[in-house]
């Protein structure tokens, strides 16, 4: 069977983007420092370190409280008092406290020393527990809290518990606010060449994590080709989603084998049939460790689509936590680089196929192959470190 409009859409889609590829290159725009020295995931590194500069009024950008009066009137917002405003990026307020909801660290908080602005800033990392409600009840008749994702998603439950959306705390994106923010900012920045082509460069990476045409010209082209070819365009993007999840499943799964060639007996190496269900991925369970604690990488929530992470999983109401953090707390390996959940004593980020340029690496073979490596040494790493010292644990 062929499909003239979709192999004709496919083809007059390419001719754009290799257009569109020329563009960039013979405008130097591939030449991105954020993605050159790999910052593109640092959330407080990379993105609220650069957010932070640009608001704060003392920031080397020489502006004042220029790029701050402009975010603020970007979000609707009128209770800081710009003369008297600062930025505190990282900011302390107080001993994180989940049971009475207060105390923790702000990503970026600005304050005129009597109203306050909390932005937590989520690029791929997960929700704390009771996150927001913590940041809500800061300097509670006073205080406005933004939660800032790369699209605009909302907070978990875990973490808003019953606070209401545009009542409690606002959302916000990179994908339309914050490059909004941004090429205002750009535009009061033409007599000020490095200051103009660092924003630039930064506008190009969000557009590149958040699915966007860096080049307007090439969008409206793009948008106009699938206009004219809407059917074949909708048979297209329906197949897409059914590709990635099979090829995702024959990633996860030749990862698996190539665990079981280089572990002993004594492991289990198992790949949850449907990655469609959230939360699965591949679980390695050692038979001389304790029930409900083994080593896992999964999906948040599913590895096709979102952020996947990977660690000791070992949920509270399971295991008694205190032996087991006692026993691999000792090894430096867990010292650094992992955090602590309600089901994870340990986990970090490992994939991160919510960005579309990471998830094609998927198909093209020589990527495809590091990223199967990068994770089976990860894994493998993981299991070697941990193998001896929870199964000491074992009675």
């Amino acid at each position: 069977m062929t499909y003239p409009n979709e192999k004709k859409l496919i083809q007059d889609a390419k001719r754009i983007i290799a257009h569109h590829n020329e563009v960039s290159r013979l405008k130097g725009e591939n030449f991105n420092v954020f993605s050159i020295l790999n910052m593109e995931h640092k959330e407080n590194g990379t993105h609220s370190a650069f957010l932070g500069e640009l608001l704060h009024p003392k920031g080397s950008h020489s502006k004042g409280n220029l790029f701050l009066k402009l975010f603020l009137e970007i979000v609707g917002d009128n209770t800081i008092d710009l003369e008297k405003a600062s930025v505190v990026l990282e900011k302390h307020i107080g001993k994180r406290d989940d049971a009475n909801l207060l105390g923790g660290r702000v990503d970026i908080y600005i304050t005129d020393q009597v109203n306050s602005i909390c932005i937590e800033n989520k690029i791929y990392a997960s929700d704390q527990n009771v996150q927001i409600q913590r940041y809500c009840n800061h300097n509670k008749e006073n205080n406005t809290v933004y939660y800032l994702t790369l699209n605009g998603s909302d907070a978990s439950s875990e973490s808003k518990g019953k606070l209401v959306l545009d009542k409690d705390y606002y959302c916000l994106s990179y994908k339309t606010d914050i490059i909004e923010w941004l090429e205002t900012c750009l535009k009061e920045s033409a007599e000020e060449p490095i200051l103009r082509e660092s924003i630039k460069q930064y506008i190009i990476l969000l557009k590149k994590l958040t699915n966007q045409l860096s080049n307007k010209e090439m969008e409206n082209e793009m948008h106009k080709l699938v206009r004219e070819n809407y059917n074949a365009a909708q048979t297209i993007s329906t197949a897409i989603s059914d590709v990635e999840l099979e090829t995702t499943k024959q990633f996860a799964d030749e990862i698996a084998v190539r665990l079981r060639k280089e572990l002993s007996n004594s492991w289990r190496v198992e790949v949850d049939n449907d990655l469609n269900d959230p939360w699965t991925g591949i679980t390695i369970a050692n038979v001389n460790w304790p029930e409900n604690i083994a080593v896992k990488l999964e999906g948040q929530s599913k590895i096709p689509w979102q952020k996947s992470i990977y660690g000791i999983i070992a949920t509270k109401e399971k295991v008694d936590r205190a032996p087991l953090k006692a026993a691999l707390g000792q090894h430096d390996f867990f010292q650094s680089g992992f955090r602590e959940s309600q089901v994870w004593p340990y986990n970090r980020d490992i994939l991160y196929f919510n960005d579309v340029n990471e998830r094609s690496k998927l198909f093209n073979t020589s990527q495809r192959e590091d990223l199967i490596e990068l994770v089976k040494e990860k894994l493998l790493e993981l299991c070697e470190v941990s193998e001896t010292l929870l199964a000491s644990l074992k009675k």
